[in-house]
């Protein structure tokens, strides 16, 4: 007995470990079975929640409850096939059945749970036909039919569930069998002008069954109404060809939303200084306006009815434009603009604002996009296909009700990248033997791939080997260069760079400082003279009265009076005082016994007229005449 007992528990141990054990029912199994109405064959389908085995061996079983209930049967699948059709002649109509799957692997044997059924319980109707849908503005009438079904007497009702939803929508809208009828539905609360598919399916009323799969879609298009709302108008003020101002109607197409049918065309008005108004029809979405043209009108119009107008005035006001203008890149966002309100007492709120960009590469082949917000905002989120390394114009307008003003154009890039060129056209130009001007071209704008922050210059002395780097703002096309040595040998070259990183390198450039010459001695020598000169010159100038003093205190008398002045003249004061001494000494010295003479004096006899003597004028006698001021006084 003991010997029986171990041989048992070594066989058990044996299937445990080859995985040969029999395993309860298993949830991760989802077996279902239907019966077609046009075969009356039983389709079954399993689903296995974990990760099937490839090489798994796939067995249905199904047995006979009512009439055969000793006979099983079973069915073997197709490696990765999880179906199998169990043909009509080996079922019996009335009879109940029992299924159930079993998967073997290299890992043991799986037995899902065993469904039992009638055959009249599992059921799965045709899918209904749908009749073409008659639409209008609002609505659609749906209606089907589900002949092959009723071809059979015996059969229950059905019951229908619907679903639609607009074309280009991802989800269904479903209207259950609640509220759908039979053979037919009114759709209602649908969009104007607007795709729709519907689709229809069934089952049996006494939900005894399947639903049936849907039915194919019946595409529709419910019919026009009046346009909604105004249209999107802006201007963009240029020169024509021809060199004259030229002022472009810009407008955008109105959205299937809002346009509820297919627009014809766009009527537009504009009145001139002259008050004089004019109507064009256009198609889409620009009109070229005369100069003069100062307001605007545009509607747009399907088979309907019109919008109303949505008005522009094009005219420029002295009311202050938005300041301060910047622009951020957000990634996976778009452009964020933001302005400051004028600080100008004539600033007053704007009506809306419009903040309109466009690719500056290609101006004149790409339009103008733009956005509005309301006044009371200082930003704006730029949402669009923005592509990095192109450069983007960026200007903000204050609208009023009498005209508009604009900002100052700003560049901005979505993702910038380093600059793909470098600045064009290096020259130098000898300045002295110490200093030469460096100039250069901007970096083309294609070539940029961001806003430039700054250019860095490299200077390399030949002779040393010993690089300089300056960096040089962005604005810049020249720098000059100091302390350099005469008659040396030097090479430069420039990169340009972003907020991304420095730029490719120019071509080196060459140049030679010229040697310091015997003329250019010279030359500065003669400079500082004359710069000495002028100085002294502009000191006299300007202290004239001290400069006089001075001179009047270290120079003879002979040389500043100006006119000889016997009487009071002090030059002939001190030589008559020092005759006057030498005759007194003289009369000291005299004898006393001395003869006294008496001189009678005789009475004066009339002078013959003097005879006309030409006057020799020499020039030099100019420096002692008197002034004008002079002879007034002594008069």
């Amino acid at each position: 007995m003991g010997n029986k007992l171990s041989m048992a528990w070594l066989l058990l141990l044996a299937l445990k470990v080859f995985g040969l054990e029999e395993v309860d029912p298993d949830d991760s199994i989802v077996l279902q079975c239907y019966q077609s109405v046009h075969s009356y064959d039983m389709n079954c389908s399993w689903l296995i929640r974990n990760d099937p085995d490839v090489d798994a061996t796939h067995v249905l079983h199904y047995q006979s409850l009512k009439f055969h209930p000793r006979q099983p049967h079973l069915v073997k699948s197709q490696r990765k096939q999880n179906w199998l059709i169990i043909d009509r002649h080996n079922l019996t109509r009335g009879d109940d059945y029992s299924v159930w799957m079993e998967i073997s692997s290299e890992a043991g044997t799986i037995t899902s749970k065993k469904l039992n059924f009638s055959l009249d319980n599992i059921v799965k109707p045709p899918p209904p036909v749908l009749d073409p849908v008659v639409p209008d503005a609002s609505g659609a009438h749906v209606k089907w039919n589900n002949d092959v079904w009723h071809k059979f007497d015996d059969h229950p009702p059905l019951i229908c569930a619907l679903r639609y939803k607009a074309s280009r929508d991802h989800d269904w809208a479903y209207l259950q069998m609640e509220s759908v009828g039979q053979e037919d539905y009114e759709l209602e609360d649908l969009k104007p002008f607007t795709f729709y598919e519907v689709e229809i399916r069934c089952t049996p009323e006494m939900e005894n069954g399947f639903w049936s799969e849907w039915s194919s879609p019946q595409v529709f298009r419910t019919t026009e109404a009046a346009p909604l709302g105004q249209v999107d108008v802006w201007r963009e003020v240029g020169v024509s060809p021809n060199g004259k101002p030229s002022v472009l109607l810009l407008w955008k197409a109105l959205g299937p939303e809002v346009a509820r049918g297919d627009i014809l065309d766009y009527e537009v008005t504009y009145r001139d200084a002259s008050k004089r108004v004019s109507k064009m029809v256009y198609y889409c979405c620009n009109a070229t306006l005369p100069p003069t043209a100062e307001y605007a009108w545009v509607t747009a119009r399907n088979s309907i009815s019109k919008t109303l107008p949505a008005n522009l005035s094009l005219e420029q006001t002295e009311h202050p434009s938005p300041e301060n203008v910047q622009v951020v890149a957000i990634p996976d966002q778009g452009l964020k603009v933001t302005w400051e309100i004028s600080t100008s007492p004539q600033w007053i709120l704007p009506e809306e604002y419009v903040v309109e960009w466009r690719e500056e590469l290609f101006s004149k082949e790409v339009p103008i996009n733009w956005i509005r917000r309301p006044g009371r905002n200082n930003s704006a989120m730029l949402k669009g296909d923005f592509k990095p390394k192109i450069p983007y114009r960026m200007r903000v307008s204050a609208l009023y009700a009498e005209g508009s003003s604009t900002s100052v154009p700003v560049q901005a890039y979505f993702k910038e990248e380093a600059p793909s060129a470098s600045p064009q056209a290096l020259r130098d130009r000898s300045i002295t033997s110490t200093a030469s001007l460096i100039s250069w071209e901007e970096i083309p704008l294609e070539s940029r791939n961001g806003n430039i922050t700054h250019y860095t210059l490299y200077l390399k002395h030949i002779s040393s080997g010993n690089v300089i780097r300056m960096s040089i703002g962005a604005t810049e096309k020249s720098y000059k260069l100091f302390n350099l040595k005469p008659g040396a040998a030097y090479e430069l070259w420039m990169t340009g760079s972003t907020s991304a990183g420095e730029g490719v390198p120019s071509p080196k450039h060459h140049f030679n400082t010229p040697a310091i010459s015997h003329w250019q001695t010279i030359v500065v020598i003669t400079v500082v003279i004359g710069i000495l000169f002028f100085l002294a010159a502009a000191v006299v100038y300007a202290k004239y009265r001290w400069v006089l003093n001075f001179c009047h205190k270290i120079l003879p008398l002979w040389c500043w009076e100006r006119i000889p002045d016997p009487e009071h003249s002090m030059v002939v004061s001190k030589m008559d005082e020092q005759n006057i001494t030498r005759a007194m000494d003289t009369l000291d010295q005299s004898p006393e016994g001395m003869d006294i003479i008496k001189i009678k004096e005789l009475a004066p006899q009339p002078a013959p007229p003097p005879s006309r003597v030409p006057v020799v004028n020499s020039g030099y006698e100019k420096h002692f005449m008197p002034t004008a001021e002079e002879i007034e006084r002594l008069t």
